[in-house]
């Protein structure tokens, strides 16, 4: 084989090798990418998550992940503290459920999931769906006991986006590392 054959195979090899070379995606077109799976919630994504320039850093989806599930931590501590005080000015049954109960349960999920991110990809995932299972249920205590507070609604509202986005960027995680 002369030079020249040489050196175009080595040429159209090295082409088809960079051709299948994972670039680095940017935090921006992650974010877009969960928040186009978001659908309906797709708007909302978007506003919570460039809201803070921190996510647009993101170099993976796992940098990502867990960006989004320490946020669901923090959020989730101060929905629970806000819940906790409004209990102590309106002790419901639903309220004192809300601010305890269920919400211990929305913390301990984001943080289950935080820790399951490097070991096993699908609890992670099942752990940040789950999370939404708290905000879901105090609204539905609420009103059960005909307790209309939008304060409250919102909150559960935004803590029920956080888990949600959270489940679409765990999706991602494999499965096991």
């Amino acid at each position: 084989m002369n030079s020249s054959a040489f050196s175009s195979l080595f040429f159209a090899l090295s082409l088809i090798l960079i051709s299948h070379v994972p670039f680095p995606t940017s935090g921006a077109n992650l974010i877009e990418s969960v928040c186009n799976d978001a659908m309906e919630d797709q708007v909302a994504c978007l506003q919570l998550l460039q809201s803070e320039p921190r996510f647009a850093t993101a170099k993976n989806y796992v940098h990502l992940s867990k960006m989004i599930l320490e946020m669901g931590v923090k959020k989730g501590e101060k929905v629970q503290n806000e819940l906790k005080e409004m209990m102590m000015k309106n002790p419901s049954p639903a309220i004192t459920q809300c601010a305890t109960t269920l919400y211990d349960g929305v913390v301990g999920s984001f943080k289950s999931s935080l820790g399951e991110m490097k070991e096993d990809g699908l609890t992670a995932n099942y752990d940040a769906k789950v999370a939404g299972d708290g905000p879901a249920t105090c609204d539905r205590a609420l009103a059960a006991a005909n307790i209309v507070n939008p304060t409250i609604s919102a909150l559960n509202k935004e803590i029920l986006l956080i888990s949600k986005i959270a489940f679409l960027a765990t999706n991602e995680l494999p499965e096991s590392p």
